[in-house]
């Protein structure tokens, strides 16, 4: 048995024990942000009130999503780059000059930084990152957090990149370095009773003779049986060491506070107002359906009969027996004035506009202005607040990726003896304990092309950007290869001018 639930309290499972009362309901308020965001919202445990004699609309347009989704766009849309920048080691002077040639200690520094770099990008390309980079940023809105995990894959021989959601994981940091992680499990529950369960436990403890850290890896399925006992259902890798001395995980937290583990989540901003939004919408449209169609009123009246409402339908009105002298019957449309409208449609313009404040996403409509054109600078202006918003997670981003690099290396050199080891074992041998890597993030914003080559041009002759670095921000997917084919070309141009040239 793995639990006793001696001691647990007659409510609690050992398993809900085990994950203790502040775990639990903060999983439970992490699933409620994900049926947000797939449209479980206002009207989730709405009932009818008894007496209505109709069914009232519950409209829910999916802010949420859009928003989340939107901001996911804005960080991701355009594929990060991974770069190594290798230590300078000559004189910076003598390395701008023109007939500079490296030292060898340069020579080797250079070269391993293009092995560190081509193996980050060998693995990124292997694993879609760009494609579960939006996803995981997804994720991170919507939970406060989101958790990248690297794993050796034995079957294939390859490092493998997951990012997993926040509802899955419970993490013990360091009581001194709360950015230490200590111990990282994942849980999930396989079956829909929630009687069978697995778990992966990864723990970095202190190893006496190694004088080092050791990370200890440990994954099982576990049953719960009708008493309430856990028991072993199956034990897939029994607590052994990695040979790492790190977690390979990497925890992506959204805005938060110093002294929080876990991000804010960006739905908990905004849930309010769009409440509010989705009531006031499913009101005016119930509004809109009663006011629209007059109400046909009957008076003295025998209704007995019946009768038809269609376009040129003529009707033969009988009164009722027992009509007093000069009564007779009559029929009478009552038109409704709609007089709320524009109150309504104020109030909602207001919550539409402070629901874009709050998330920092701009509801832009070009058609609407009155302008002849827009150049880089207006949509810049016009986006600022996003653009602001997505330059500060990057801010977290950045940090994370390069860290999530790293361990990717790391990684790598601790699996380089495996058989199946795909990976250029020259290249992961080449690799020193210099692990500094780079992330390069763009914007998706539409730029003037003939503008920023311009720009890019003045700052180059001036010294400010060089050639590699302005191929870069043009977008070009392998700026080296393409720096390399652009010198190439120089000298053979200028050996083709040179008469003198053997």
């Amino acid at each position: 048995m793995f639990f006793s639930p001696n001691n647990a309290m007659p409510w609690i499972r050992p398993d809900q024990e085990w994950m203790g009362t502040d775990e639990m309901e903060r999983i439970a308020r992490v699933l409620q942000l994900y049926e947000r965001y797939d449209g479980l919202q206002v009207w989730k445990h709405y009932k009818k009130p008894e007496g209505l004699d109709y069914d009232p609309t519950l409209l829910t347009i999916n802010f949420d999503r859009l928003l989340v989704d939107t901001m996911a766009a804005w960080e991701f849309e355009m594929a990060p780059k991974w770069e190594v920048e290798p230590d300078v080691i000559d004189n910076p002077i003598d390395m701008v000059s023109e007939n500079y040639e490296p030292s060898t200690a340069q020579d080797a520094e250079n070269r391993k930084a293009a092995a560190k770099e081509q193996l980050l990008n060998w693995v990124h390309r292997e694993n879609k990152t760009h494609e579960k980079l939006i996803e995981a940023a997804k994720d991170r809105k919507i939970a406060g957090t989101v958790w990248a995990k690297i794993f050796y894959d034995k079957r294939q021989g390859k490092v493998r990149v997951a990012f997993r959601p926040d509802f899955e994981v419970i993490a013990k940091y360091n009581h001194d370095d709360e950015e230490l992680l200590e111990e990282v499990h994942f849980f999930r529950y396989l079956d829909k009773d929630g009687r069978l369960f697995w778990k992966q436990s990864f723990t970095l403890e202190w190893v006496e003779g190694k004088e080092d850290y050791e990370c200890f890896l440990t994954e099982a399925t576990y049953e719960i049986d009708e008493n309430n006992d856990v028991w072993l259902h199956e034990m897939k890798i029994e607590k052994s060491a990695m040979g790492l001395n790190f977690i390979p995980i990497v925890e992506i937290p959204n805005e938060r506070l110093t002294g929080m583990n876990r991000g804010y989540s960006e739905i908990d901003k905004w849930a309010p107002i769009t409440d509010e939004i989705n009531k006031k919408l499913s009101d005016y449209s119930d509004a809109i359906r009663f006011e629209m169609f007059a109400i046909t009123l009957l008076m003295n009246v025998d209704n007995d009969k019946g009768l038809n409402v269609a376009p040129g339908a003529m009707w033969n009105l009988q009164g009722a027996g027992g009509l007093l002298e000069g009564e007779r019957p009559d029929a009478k449309k009552l038109e409704s004035n709609f007089k709320f409208k524009e109150a309504v449609e104020a109030y909602l313009d207001r919550l539409y506009s402070n629901l874009h404040k709050i998330a920092e996403v701009p509801s832009v409509n070009t058609a609407e202005m009155n302008v002849g054109g827009i150049n880089d600078m207006a949509v810049k202006l016009l986006y600022s607040s996003i653009i602001s918003k997505t330059q500060r997670s990057w801010i977290v981003w950045k940090s994370r990726l390069e860290l999530l690099n790293e361990y990717i290396l790391r990684y790598m050199s601790a699996r380089s003896n495996d058989s199946r080891f795909i990976y250029d074992r020259d290249l992961v041998n080449s690799i020193d304990n210099n692990f500094d890597n780079t992330v390069h993030f763009r914007l998706p914003l539409p730029e003037d092309q003939a503008e920023l080559i311009e720009r890019l041009t003045t700052e180059m002759s001036s010294d400010l950007e060089s050639i590699k670095g302005a191929l870069s921000r043009l977008g070009v997917e392998n700026p080296e290869a393409k720096l390399m084919e652009i010198l190439t070309e120089r000298r053979l141009m200028k050996s083709e001018e040179d008469p003198y040239n053997a």
